[in-house]
């Protein structure tokens, strides 16, 4: 066998070894005191990609349940405001009940309608005091200081973009709103009819009616003739009004410049209609939007308020003036309930369950947003913990096996610097 003086081949061998030794240590040092096993790319460049994808999921979904934490006390937040609504409309329908009793004087139910006046005024003032973290909750999307985005309030309980759930609050909930969107939901079985434009009232001379307009009853005998642009409603059949127009079908005037359509058939003849929750609302766009510019109108905007207050016991808004169509926005009518008669306490008895039902309605659908919230946070905590565990196989250092390397590396570094010495 040959020998080398000038290079000392050992000596190499064992430098390398020893550095060897020492970079192992090195790293197993850094392994222990950090106790991850990935402390920089060199160590392991896939798993660092795969671990923070994984880390930047489990932040998200840690944030997205404490989101919907927030959600739900939110929800809970407008459901208690909503359920004290609820309160006051059965109320207000208990109210009505004992005002349409025949034993009250009206002296006696002018006290009942300042009960349910100051009720009227509590629900609109919960609709647009209820507030969650200084902002409104239940006055609708065109509120001040809301927390609706296009009507909506959206939670973000996912970790990415748009993982959202949302609850539709935009119609708002004063008593205004409330009426109108009960009554688009509503079918009411009110009948319109139409009499002859000329003024001929019937030709049935035994039909009894009550000028709603004036409190006064009417016998068609002798084939007389009712007033123009006056409601009247059967005596036999509350459900049955009549009006008799010089045009028929002006309750509310179809013109551009309110943007409403009329109810009423335009027939030269007289008609029958069938009225629905939504004719109705379009009696009261009409009344709020103010007269047309196509003349005063306010003798079928009287009708049309005399008509909702005796049918629906819903008293609105009635503008006094004719303007121009560029300003008809500047009437934003309100309604109120109404039970000084005893017919229009009947007529709130036949649509104020619709108004309980659309509250109601949305309490569901906040009590649903939660319960779902509350599964999204029992499913994210599980995708959380899940994750959490391959991460952790990912990037989590092995104590067991970094103190065997430890005990290893330290081994052969005392080992290779012996024989360091040696060479």
């Amino acid at each position: 066998m040959a020998l080398y003086v000038n290079t000392n081949v050992s000596s190499i061998n064992s430098q390398n070894k020893l550095n060897n030794a020492t970079n192992s240590l090195n790293t197993t040092y850094q392994r222990l005191a950090s106790g991850l096993r990935i402390n920089s790319a060199k160590d392991d460049s896939a798993g660092l990609q795969i671990s923070n994808r994984m880390t930047a999921q489990i932040n998200g979904l840690n944030q997205g349940n404490r989101n919907a934490n927030d959600g739900i006390a939110l929800a809970q937040t407008a459901e208690g405001a909503m359920d004290e609504m609820t309160t006051m409309l059965q109320k207000i329908r208990t109210l009505a009940l004992q005002s349409a009793n025949g034993t009250n004087t009206s002296a006696d139910r002018e006290a009942i309608q300042k009960d349910v006046t100051a009720l009227n005024a509590e629900i609109t003032r919960i609709s647009e005091k209820t507030t969650f973290n200084g902002q409104t909750l239940l006055s609708g999307k065109d509120g001040n200081n809301t927390l609706l985005v296009n009507g909506k309030v959206n939670f973000q309980v996912g970790s990415n973009a748009n993982d959202t759930l949302s609850v539709d609050l935009s119609e708002g909930f004063d008593v205004t709103s409330i009426a109108m969107e009960g009554l688009k939901n509503s079918n009411i079985g009110i009948t319109i009819r139409v009499l002859d434009k000329n003024g001929t009232a019937t030709t049935d001379p035994s039909l009894e009616l009550y000028n709603v307009t004036t409190g006064t009853d009417v016998t068609l005998a002798g084939n007389a003739n009712l007033a123009n642009d006056t409601i009247y409603r059967s005596k036999d059949d509350p459900t049955v009004y009549y009006i008799n127009a010089q045009t028929a079908g002006t309750l509310v005037s179809g013109s551009a410049a309110n943007n409403t359509t009329s109810i009423l058939a335009n027939s030269a003849t007289g008609g029958t209609n069938i009225v629905t929750g939504t004719q109705f609302v379009d009696l009261i766009n009409g009344i709020n939007k103010g007269a047309t510019n196509a003349g005063d109108a306010s003798k079928s905007y009287a009708n049309a308020s005399v008509l909702l207050k005796d049918a629906l016991g819903l008293s609105v808004t009635n503008p006094t003036n004719t303007v121009a169509a560029a300003t008809v926005a500047e009437y934003t009518g309100k309604i109120t309930m109404d039970v000084s008669t005893a017919t229009s306490s009947q007529g709130l008895l036949s649509i104020v369950d619709t108004f309980i039902g659309y509250v109601d309605g949305k309490r569901a659908d906040l009590g649903a947003i939660q319960n779902r919230m509350e599964s999204t946070i029992r499913n994210q905590s599980n995708i959380m913990e899940n994750t959490t565990d391959a991460r952790s196989r990912i990037r989590d250092t092995d104590f067991a096996a970094e103190t065997a390397n430890l005990t290893q590396q330290s081994i052969i570094q005392q080992a290779a610097s012996s024989m360091l010495m040696q060479a």
